[in-house]
């Protein structure tokens, strides 16, 4: 499990203001389908090396899914990806801490209950402190963006509630698959004066449409489609801050790069060739870090790379699924 704080020193018990009245309501089996439940003392809670979908403090007792398949797991570890790509877009970093321990405290500092997402994502990570090493959903940030992927579960059941009690702001619940226990989709729920709502596109991610986010935490490989969504969001995200891809560290660097082995070579070769193959060589470097090759000659891509900055072609590079896709969006800008 990655902690949100390491070197965060433990929290001292004192007074507590929960933000909502914790429910009284007793944890029972059927608030968590697809799970198994069985003893853990409040004393092995830390040391458990699993991952737990819930654990009530009063009758410790955990629950954890019975299906940890790739079908379960795979959507947030997309997330992930798709997060850093947005945040390379953007121009500042998003932070993602996976099935970190969300904990609510009692007064004497133990633990009421403790329960885990599939991830849980923060949007402006320089302005992030945490009180210890879980998050406590008092006392701490709590996360922009939580998913929860039902492939047998069902978070509707009292998981989504908690969740609202406590104040979290936007839960995503994906149900991935055909094979999934219910039909397949993402439900964005967020929160509002009455509670959730389902929203038919994120708030944190302004203009991100549910069922564009489904498609890019469940496609392999991704579309041309779900990557030019992605794209318009993030660059989007960062024209609204005051950022965008050169306010991030390796694009700069790239950028950098390319630009002085463009001009050295220029003075050579001439400035125009130089900057040509200064271009590719960035650019090739990128895609190569995704998994995607170049075929094309230095020929055909000095005519494809003609009018584009290098800016606009490391986004190309960033965002195409494949190279036939990186060519059509260098394509598509020209016509």
């Amino acid at each position: 499990m990655e902690h949100p704080s390491s070197s965060a020193t433990r929290r001292q018990p004192s007074a507590r203001t929960p933000r909502s009245s914790p429910s009284t309501a007793p944890f029972r089996p059927e608030d968590f389908p697809g799970c198994e439940s069985f003893h853990l003392p409040a004393r092995e809670v830390d040391f458990y090396d699993g991952r737990l979908e819930f654990w009530d403090g009063t009758t410790e007792t955990a629950w954890r899914a019975c299906d940890v398949s790739p079908h379960h797991e795979g959507p947030s570890r997309l997330l992930v990806q798709m997060a850093t790509r947005v945040a390379m877009l953007r121009g500042s970093p998003i932070r993602c801490f996976g099935s970190s321990a969300l904990a609510r405290m009692d007064e004497r500092g133990r633990k009421r209950w403790l329960m885990q997402a599939d991830e849980v994502l923060y949007l402006h990570a320089p302005r992030l402190r945490f009180s210890g090493s879980i998050i406590d959903v008092d006392e701490d940030p709590l996360p922009d963006v939580v998913l929860e992927v039902d492939h047998t579960t069902d978070v509707r059941r009292r998981k989504l509630g908690i969740y609202m009690e406590c104040g979290f702001p936007e839960i995503w619940v994906l149900v991935p698959w055909e094979s999934s226990r219910r039909e397949r989709g993402l439900a964005i729920h967020v929160r509002g004066e009455g509670g959730y709502r389902e929203a038919p596109e994120s708030m944190a991610f302004p203009g991100w449409k549910a069922e564009e986010i489904r498609l890019a935490l469940t496609e392999e490989p991704l579309s041309g489609k779900a990557w030019r969504a992605l794209e318009r969001v993030a660059l989007a995200m960062g024209a609204r801050e005051g950022t965008g891809p050169e306010n991030d560290p390796l694009i700069r660097s790239v950028n950098r790069t390319a630009e002085a082995r463009g001009d050295a070579r220029g003075y050579a070769r001439g400035r125009a060739e130089g900057h040509v193959e200064g271009c590719l060589e960035a650019v090739a470097t990128a895609l190569r870090a995704r998994g995607i090759g170049l075929t094309c000659t230095l020929t055909e891509y000095r005519e494809l790379f003609a009018g584009h900055s290098i800016e606009g072609l490391m986004a190309a590079a960033l965002e195409c699924s494949d190279e036939a896709d990186f060519r059509h969006r260098l394509r598509g800008t020209t016509e």
